[in-house]
C-alpha cells in the first residue's frame, strides 16, 4: 500500500513539474525557432486553440496586445524617421552634442527700452537652447541600474545595466538574470547607442550590438534596441526600453515601461516588464534604483 502511494506520488510530481518550472523552458524553446518553424508550430497550434487559451489568459493577452501596439508604433516611427527624415535622425545627433558643451542655459541681456514718463528700464531674457546639467538621468554620461522583478508565480529576475556615454555616442552592458525554481535563464547585452535629442527633456537612442543567451545551451545573437526618455519636471521621467533579440533565426522581444523619481545623482524606478517568443511569455512589475551623472 506504502508503495502504491509513492509510485503515485512520484507520478504526480513527474507530471506538475513541467507546468511549474518549465516556462523559462519554453521562452528559450520559442526564442530559437526560426520563422518557418514558427509558422509550422502556429498551424500545428491552430489545431489545438483549446489547450493554447489555457496556457495565456486573458489578462495575459490583454497585456501583450499593449506592448506590441506601443512597440509597433515605436517601429513606424523610427522607420519613418531614419527612412524618411534623415536630416532629423543627423539633427538629433548633433543636438546631444550641443548639450554637452552647456551645463544651463544662457542667460541674453535684450536691449528692450521702454520709455515710461521719462525713465527707461532694461529687462534681461533666458534663451531656452540645449543644455545638460550634472547627473541628467535623459542623457547620461554614466548610469548604473539595478532592478528586482517578480511575476506573482515561481518566477522572479534581476536586472543590472551599465551605460556610458558622451555627446551622441554611448555604449551599455545589460544582464538579465531569470530564475525559476532552480532554473536559470541569463540574457546579457552589449550595445552601441547612437543618441538624439529633441528637447532637453526627450532622447531617443538607437542602438545596436551583440547578445548573449544561457540557458539549457550557450546562443549567441544580434539586438536591437530603441530606449526613449521622456521627463515631466525636474524630478519625474517616463522610459520605455524596448530590445529585440535574434538567435538561429528566431527572436525574443523585451518591452519594459517605467516610471522614475530623480534626485541629484540617484533615482528610484517603479514599472512593467515583458519577454515574449512565439507564444511563451513571460512578465510583472518590477522596482529597482540608479545612479547618475
Amino acid at each position: 500500500m506504502r508503495t502504491n502511494l509513492l509510485i503515485a506520488t512520484l507520478c504526480l510530481y513527474a507530471l506538475a513539474t513541467p507546468v511549474q518550472a518549465g516556462q523559462l523552458n519554453k521562452l528559450e524553446t520559442e526564442a530559437l525557432k526560426s520563422s518557418s518553424k514558427s509558422k509550422r508550430s502556429s498551424n500545428k497550434s491552430a489545431n489545438k486553440s483549446s489547450r493554447d487559451d489555457k496556457d495565456l489568459s486573458l489578462g495575459e493577452e490583454i497585456k501583450k496586445e499593449i506592448a506590441y501596439g506601443v512597440a509597433e508604433i515605436v517601429v513606424k516611427a523610427t522607420i519613418m524617421l531614419v527612412g524618411s527624415i534623415p536630416i532629423a535622425v543627423i539633427g538629433g545627433g548633433a543636438l546631444s552634442h550641443e548639450r554637452y558643451s552647456k551645463s544651463e542655459p544662457e542667460t541674453i541681456e535684450t536691449d528692450n527700452q521702454e520709455e515710461d514718463e521719462g525713465k527707461k528700464s532694461k529687462t534681461d531674457d533666458i534663451k531656452l537652447d540645449f543644455y545638460r546639467v550634472a547627473g541628467d538621468p535623459i542623457l547620461p554620461m554614466f548610469r548604473a541600474s539595478a532592478q528586482w522583478l517578480n511575476t506573482g508565480s515561481d518566477i522572479n529576475a534581476q536586472l543590472n545595466r551599465i551605460e556610458v556615454g558622451y555627446s551622441f555616442l554611448g555604449m551599455s552592458y545589460s544582464q538579465n538574470i531569470l530564475n525559476e525554481n532552480g532554473d536559470q535563464l541569463k540574457l546579457s547585452n552589449t550595445l552601441i547607442h547612437y543618441r538624439m535629442s529633441f528637447h532637453n527633456n526627450f532622447s531617443w537612442d538607437l542602438a545596436y550590438g551583440r547578445g548573449k543567451m544561457n540557458g539549457n545551451q550557450k546562443h549567441d545573437g544580434s539586438v536591437f534596441a530603441m530606449p526613449m526618455r521622456l521627463r515631466f519636471n525636474p524630478n519625474w521621467h517616463f522610459e520605455y526600453y524596448p530590445v529585440w533579440s535574434s538567435y538561429k533565426g528566431g527572436s525574443l522581444a523585451e518591452h519594459q515601461f517605467s516610471f522614475n523619481y530623480h534626485y541629484k545623482h540617484l533615482g528610484t524606478t517603479l514599472g512593467y516588464k515583458t519577454w515574449s517568443a512565439g507564444n511563451a511569455s513571460v512578465d510583472g512589475l518590477f522596482a529597482g534604483v540608479y545612479l547618475s551623472f
